[in-house]
């Protein structure tokens, strides 16, 4: 089916005429003219139009009666307002509820309306090349992000998975030996572990709730989070001491999502401080933004210039025995969550900034 325009208009005459100017510019398009809003619900009930030219003054009712209805079908596609040189109203009420353009009914007008529509098929053209291309951009990047995973995943997961292998080969031939089984099954166990890591990983960061709507305090969360640190912060002997503004905010987020953002923050934290510092939690409302803004800052020796960049890159560390993936789990929590987060540039140590919707 060829591409279509709905023109209503209840005068026969201007309906001619616009007819014949449009006729100009929609080459090879199915022209269709109607006096009254029910024969305009008629038509469209029947097929969908890729242009609406619709009159303000008709026999049972207005133009905006159907800029409305086609708004609400969610129809996209350009719609121009015909309205009197005194209707400034209606010109300002057609483009407040989703007109692309109005034109004004005075002497000459015909004359103008073929380079309007052309205009606003135009702007429709370069809207949909745009989203195509954002399409194929997006199905490129998230091609190329499966393939970082992917080849990320099977160094990770083989390497140890080697160590498993070699073990279990020699316990036939050397179970008698103590050293072996004690010193390989230990090695076998602790990568076994870190490929249960790296799958809970992936976990989190593929299993991220949507964006919550329940309002919660920050001590809250926080607390949580730090519940997930306890034994690693007992361990280093590491405090931590949050400043919070007197009356405690309240945020509107999916409470675990944030609270294991927090808990990631909290681990790198731990991995990177000396032991028998503090760690420092400051939460500030920032009224201009509407948002609670939370900084995690450490006392380890920071992110060096040169990686700051890609601290949010999956599989990449600094960390000996790091995985790479809490700070790109985290990344994906607040992408998916409506939170911020950031590194901020300060030195020494590092300090994560994220800000939450507040309540």
């Amino acid at each position: 089916m060829g591409r279509a325009a709905l023109v209503v208009e209840d005068d026969g005459g201007q309906a001619v005429l616009i007819s014949e100017e449009l006729a100009t510019v929609l080459d090879d398009w199915t022209l269709d003219v109607v006096a009254t809003i029910a024969e305009a619900r008629r038509r469209m009930a029947a097929r969908t139009y890729d242009l609406y030219v619709l009159d303000y003054w008709l026999p049972d009712g207005d133009g905006l009666e159907i800029l409305r209805e086609i708004r609400a079908r969610e129809v996209r596609a350009p719609i121009l307002v015909v309205t009197t040189a005194t209707s400034a109203r209606v010109a300002v009420e057609a483009i407040k509820l989703g007109a692309d353009d109005y034109i004004v009914k005075e002497e000459g007008y015909l004359a103008t309306l073929p380079y309007a529509v052309s205009e606003v098929l135009e702007r429709y053209r370069l809207a949909d090349e745009r989203r195509a291309l954002e399409k194929r951009l997006y199905r490129a990047e998230r091609a190329a992000t499966l393939g970082y995973l992917a080849s990320g995943l099977a160094h990770h997961i083989n390497n140890p998975l080697a160590t498993i292998r070699t073990f279990l080969q020699l316990v036939p031939t050397h179970y008698v030996d103590p050293e072996f089984r004690e010193k390989y099954l230990a090695m076998a166990i602790a990568d076994a572990d870190r490929i249960r890591a790296l799958v809970l990983d992936i976990m989190r960061a593929t299993t991220v709730p949507p964006e919550g709507h329940e309002v919660y305090r920050v001590d809250e969360i926080l607390a949580l989070a730090e519940a997930g640190v306890a034994e690693d912060l007992r361990t280093k002997r590491l405090v931590v001491h949050r400043r919070l503004p007197r009356v405690v905010p309240e945020v509107r987020v999916h409470r675990d999502a944030a609270a294991c953002l927090f808990e990631i923050l909290l681990q790198n934290a731990v991995r990177f401080s000396p032991e028998g510092v503090g760690i420092e939690i400051d939460a500030e409302a920032d009224r201009e933004t509407d948002r609670l803004v939370v900084v995690v800052r450490d006392r380890g020796p920071g992110i060096p210039a040169e990686q700051r960049q890609r601290i949010f890159e999956p599989f990449f560390t600094t960390a000996v025995h790091g995985l790479g993936m809490g700070l790109f789990v985290a990344s994906r929590i607040a992408d998916l969550q409506n939170i911020e987060l950031a590194l901020l540039p300060e030195t020494p140590g590092a300090a994560f900034r994220v800000a939450l919707p507040l309540a």
